[in-house]
């Protein structure tokens, strides 16, 4: 009696209509993208109130809102409302820890954008370091020092991708002298310093800190270091300076015959330069600057769990490879032909990112005298462009002994 074949075709048409769906998920015509792009153009507004209208497939994407929306507060001002978004992304990556186990075992059949996406170990540092610097902009210190505290943790247990990390670092040192805690400051400031190629930036810091502490053999250590005399000035400005775009995450295919396709992504490779700052009229191009190449930090993130990528694509191209024997030794040759097209097409990598970090995060320490300020900060870009821009900072006046934090994005 012959096989009927209205059953395998009826489970074909299922299966490419659910591609079908998996290739919208994963498209490039998301929210996410269209607010993107609008902040890119200079249209933050627009893009935060496309993020408004949430996420239209799910809640696979809710820490990609969160975060893209508290990058966008952060660089208008609304450092509040930053604040509030980003503490929401914080609780929600708490809460990803715990691994939903119908979750990964879904897409251990289709592909990981079915599953929530629960960010890089970069850029779950990074919502702390935007948390920082959101309050320390508010004068709040002591909520910034339990954001650097939370940084601190997860540089600890990402010790080799988050290394180069300097910005934050120097944010988490900063965040424990602004609340009189030298010997928070120092221990710091001293891993800081292990870390940097030279550490010259920090130096001064170091130096004061020990000299406060007693400890004078650290003093003599690094006073060789100071480029510059140590100023006595009444006042200072912190300026965290943002430029450039984090690079695209990419997708990754290899295919082996007959039909096993393993997918990883990757990040454009690409790096914002650090190019000469001056504060004018000051003139600070001499002044030391601790600086992240974003770029570098999230490839190393990436890097980081590879080994795990590698383990679930194997698990998946055998467990696809199952499936399409199974059905092929009960549906026949076409149905299993079918089946595996339609697994291949589903195996894409997911590549889903924060779009709208900038490419480098900087950090300048201005000694200030007390009274009123008007400053521009002016970026000088490499050649063969030749080009200068400046932004104005908003006027501020300083007390002595006070020190400002003000943010810009290039």
């Amino acid at each position: 009696m012959k096989k009927s074949t209205v059953g395998p075709l009826f489970s074909v048409v299922r299966l490419l209509l659910f591609v079908l769906f998996m290739m919208q998920l994963s498209g490039c015509a998301g929210r996410l993208n269209q607010a993107a792009g609008s902040y890119y153009a200079g249209q933050p507004h627009d893009a935060l109130a496309i993020l408004a209208k949430g996420d239209n497939l799910g809640q696979r994407n809710l820490l990609l809102f969160l975060m893209e929306q508290g990058v966008i507060y952060h660089d208008i001002g609304e450092f509040q409302r930053s604040i509030d978004v980003l503490l929401e992304a914080a609780a929600l990556i708490e809460q990803y820890e715990v691994i939903s186990i119908s979750e990964q075992t879904s897409s251990l059949v289709t592909t990981e954008w079915l599953t929530r996406y629960k960010g890089e170990s970069s850029e779950r540092l990074w919502v702390h370091t935007y948390l920082m610097m959101d309050f320390l902009q508010l004068g709040q210190f002591d909520e910034a020092l339990v954001e650097a505290k939370r940084a601190l943790k997860l540089v600890d247990n990402h010790p080799d991708s988050l290394k180069q990390t300097f910005f934050t670092r120097a944010l988490v040192a900063l965040c424990f002298a602004n609340v009189g805690d030298n010997n928070g400051a120092y221990i710091e400031y001293r891993k800081l310093a292990d870390v940097l190629s030279d550490p010259t930036p920090v130096a001064a810091d170091l130096v004061q800190l020990a000299s406060r502490l007693g400890m004078s053999d650290e003093v003599d250590q690094y006073q060789p270091f100071i480029k510059r005399p140590l100023v006595n000035a009444k006042a200072e400005l912190v300026l965290f300076i943002a430029n450039g775009r984090i690079p695209e995450k990419l997708p990754g295919n290899v295919v082996l015959p007959p039909s096993i396709r393993f997918s990883f992504p990757y990040y454009r490779d690409s790096m914002t330069p650090l190019y000469p700052l001056d504060v004018r009229p000051l003139g600070t191009s001499e002044l030391p600057v601790i600086s992240t190449d974003m770029a570098g930090v999230a490839r190393a993130a990436l890097e980081e769990r590879r080994a795990r990528i590698i383990i679930k694509e194997t698990a998946r191209a055998a467990t696809k490879e199952a499936i399409s024997q199974a059905v092929g030794n009960k549906q026949g040759d076409i149905a299993e032909v079918a089946v595996r097209l339609g697994l291949l097409l589903l195996e894409e990598p997911d590549v889903r990112y924060w779009q709208t970090l900038p490419g480098r995060l900087t950090l300048l320490r201005i000694p200030l005298s007390v009274g009123h300020h008007e400053l521009q900060v002016t970026f000088a870009e490499a050649k063969p462009a030749e080009v200068s821009r400046s932004l104005p900072l908003a006027p501020f006046d300083v007390r002595a002994g006070e020190r400002i934090f003000q943010s810009i994005r290039f």
